[in-house]
Formats: structure tokens, C-alpha cells, sequence
């Protein structure tokens, strides 16, 4: 059994019921990688998605938005949203139980190193990691029903390239004379 097998299995019996219940459908195509949950809700779509520690480590991250029902455009081409990944959009971010960039702050089943030299044990419980997600979820459903992030949500602030600027005469370097 690898080392995430456990948390693995515990996310697949208690996660992916939940998110059906609450509307959202499972997209498996990056599986096992990263597991994707999408839900219409309106003229938007809902989505999040657990990305697992690239090394192996019984860690993963969350990542969220919020995509137009029709999909996005990216230069001439329109992405359905089936097709957008969380960390595509636009108010993209990540649910995290503890603050950080680093896989330290993911939800993790490995204990730090310190806790380990104290003598803890070298994994939590999955049933923990999992209870720990699904209590931070209701900060995401908040969010989308009220546009406020909660506590454990960092959004990324990606931004859209802005539209060049219109050069007006006195402008620095401007070529507009007449």
C-alpha cells in the first residue's frame, strides 16, 4: 500500500459523496493527480480541486473559483467549463487549514518533523485530514453565496492583462500631434 492509498480512500467514501450532495460532479480525467469537482450554479460555475504532493507525501492542496457558465476565453479560444481548472480563473485561491506557501500549510496526514522527534506518531489519522477538509469547505460555500472569504481561504489575485492605453497628446513620448 503507497502512502497516500488510506487518505485516498477515506477522501473517495467521504469527500466525493458530500460534494455530489451538495451538487457538484467529480471530473476524474487528471486522476490521480488531482481530483476536480464542478457545480453549475447559475450563470457560474463552482469548482474546486484537491492536487496531491508531487514526492509522494500523504499531503494535498485545494485550489478554487469561479468560472462563467459559457467557459472562458483565453486569446481566440473559448474553454468550456467542463474544460477550467480552478487555477484558471480569475478569483482563483486556495483553502488551506494553516497559513503559508509551502506544502506545510496543505492539508497534510504526515505530522511536522518537530511533532515527530516529540514523539507523535509519523501519520494522523486520515479520518482527522478528512474531517479537517470538510469542516473548511463551509468557508468556500459561504464565499460563493456571499462573495466573503473566510479564514483559511487565500485568494491569488490573478489579474487580467490590461488594455493598452490610449496615448493622448502631452502624453510622454507621445506620437499624437495633430
Amino acid at each position: 500500500m503507497g502512502t497516500t492509498t488510506a487518505l485516498r480512500r477515506a477522501l473517495k467514501q467521504r469527500l466525493v459523496p458530500l460534494a455530489e450532495r451538495q451538487g457538484f460532479a467529480l471530473d476524474q480525467r487528471l486522476m490521480p493527480r488531482a481530483m476536480t469537482f464542478r457545480r453549475a450554479a447559475g450563470a457560474q460555475v463552482h469548482m474546486f480541486s484537491l492536487s496531491w504532493e508531487k514526492y509522494g507525501k500523504p499531503r494535498f492542496a485545494v485550489d478554487f473559483g469561479t468560472c462563467p457558465a459559457d467557459g472562458m476565453r483565453f486569446g481566440e479560444e473559448q474553454v468550456p467549463a467542463r474544460d477550467v481548472l480552478p487555477s484558471w480563473l480569475p478569483d482563483a485561491g486556495s483553502l488551506q487549514p494553516r497559513r503559508g506557501a509551502s506544502s506545510h500549510a496543505w492539508f497534510r496526514q504526515d505530522r511536522p518533523l518537530l511533532q515527530r522527534l516529540l514523539g507523535r506518531s509519523r501519520l494522523r489519522p486520515e479520518a482527522e485530514v478528512v474531517d479537517e477538509l470538510i469542516a473548511l469547505l463551509a468557508e468556500l460555500e459561504t464565499y460563493w453565496q456571499s462573495g466573503r472569504p473566510g479564514a483559511h481561504m487565500r485568494h491569488w489575485h490573478i489579474r487580467a492583462p490590461a488594455a493598452p492605453a490610449t496615448r493622448r497628446k502631452g502624453d510622454a513620448g507621445g506620437a499624437d500631434e495633430g
